[in-house]
């Protein structure tokens, strides 16, 4: 977009209206995006995400085409590293670069300096892991069970909008 006063923007919006169920009046806004990096490439390829796991189920490959393997999604969840085991990450790559080096100096200042902000930080890390953990466990017990139903591994048995017909509610 362009602006006369503005000049150029480079940033995109992605939401969705979301309504609830069998109260199409009660309406939501729901922003999906990250609150940083909102170009428009990255909201594509967030919305591309989205798109193809309504489209083609939870399990897909790295092209986004349906798989009967969970393969890939397990991979890319092995990836992620809980905010306190940044700093176990850190002292096992200075640990792997020492024993690779030998007796020549290893360490670089960006290793130090992660290191010692990962130490510093490890504490709000720490109980940031355990306040997600704790909200998580607790809250869940509090979903409906439309909702819960929706979570089953092997997903849900019947979709929303027949719900919606056999009560008779609006579309």
């Amino acid at each position: 977009m362009t602006g006369v006063y503005t000049g150029s923007i480079n940033n995109a919006s992605l939401e969705i209206l979301v309504k609830r169920l069998g109260e199409p009046e009660n309406v939501l806004m729901v922003s999906l995006g990250s609150p940083m990096g909102k170009t428009l490439d990255l909201q594509k390829g967030f919305w591309e995400y989205i798109r193809s796991y309504m489209n083609n189920g939870p399990w897909f490959d790295k092209n986004g085409k349906h798989s009967d393997s969970d393969e890939f999604i397990k991979s890319q969840l092995s990836s992620n590293i809980r905010h306190s085991d940044f700093l176990g990450y850190w002292k096992k790559t200075i640990t792997d670069k020492k024993l690779k080096s030998g007796d020549s100096n290893f360490l670089t200042a960006s290793d130090a300096f992660m290191f010692v902000g990962h130490l510093v930080f490890y504490p709000t890390n720490a109980i940031q892991d355990f306040t997600y953990d704790y909200v998580k466990r607790k809250t869940r017990k509090l979903w409906p069970e439309i909702v819960t139903e929706r979570l089953k591994p092997d997903g849900p048995t019947s979709r929303l909008i027949d719900l919606e017909r056999e009560r008779g509610l609006p579309v």
